[in-house]
């Protein structure tokens, strides 16, 4: 190893406003000013700052939202399961053995959402998902698909008995905003794919 190698420093920010590993200081500050709560430390190689900040990974994101009628709420900003939670031996489940965890309980559903889509605005980093997210609404002042939080928020707030539910595919969330459940999308969407593999096989005999 030469003298640069020797002198140089490996920045490893595990939550910051870009996650990853950075060899200059300056770069590294960029990342954690101004972000609540960051996380971040200095190493020697490269090797230790990578795995500081891949086991301060979110292993999942959970995606649904439980349904706006119970007492409390947990959210789980950082922890091995991202997500909004109505159990709190679900929170502890998802967040032993994660380093520097961070959750809240909450009162209110929307207040718990907030706080758990502020962090993964804010998180900005090359794991976030970068497909469009819908938010479907079946029951609520205004039903149908949203693409933001504020709009799914203002259409379900205070309606009693408000069924809503956020998805990663504009079709599924079509479907449940039209009033299917869960069950029947995913039986359609089953059934669509023996659709389409009998009409492949028909083709490949063609073929032959």
């Amino acid at each position: 190893m030469n003298f640069v190698s020797k002198m140089s420093k490996f920045y490893g920010v595990a939550h910051g406003f870009a996650r990853g590993v950075y060899t200059d200081w300056n770069e590294a500050k960029k990342q954690i000013d101004d972000f609540p709560q960051p996380v971040f430390k200095k190493f020697e190689t490269e090797e230790d700052a990578q795995q500081y900040v891949d086991e301060r990974k979110p292993k999942t994101i959970e995606l649904a939202f439980p349904e706006p009628t119970h007492d409390s709420y947990y959210a789980v900003a950082r922890g091995n399961v991202v997500g909004v939670f109505t159990d709190y031996s679900d929170v502890k489940k998802h967040i032993a053995g994660y380093p520097q965890p961070l959750h809240k309980k909450f009162d209110n559903l929307n207040e718990a959402i907030e706080t758990k889509e502020e962090k993964k605005t804010v998180e900005k980093n090359v794991e976030k998902k970068k497909e469009q997210t819908y938010y479907a609404v079946a029951r609520g002042h205004k039903t149908g698909v949203f693409l933001t939080w504020d709009e799914c928020k203002a259409n379900t707030s205070d309606f009693k008995g408000a069924r809503f539910k956020k998805f990663d595919n504009e079709n599924d969330a079509k479907d449940f905003a039209e009033g299917k459940t869960l069950k029947q999308i995913e039986d359609s969407k089953t059934g669509s794919k023996r659709k389409n593999e009998e009409v492949q096989e028909v083709e490949k005999k063609k073929k032959k």
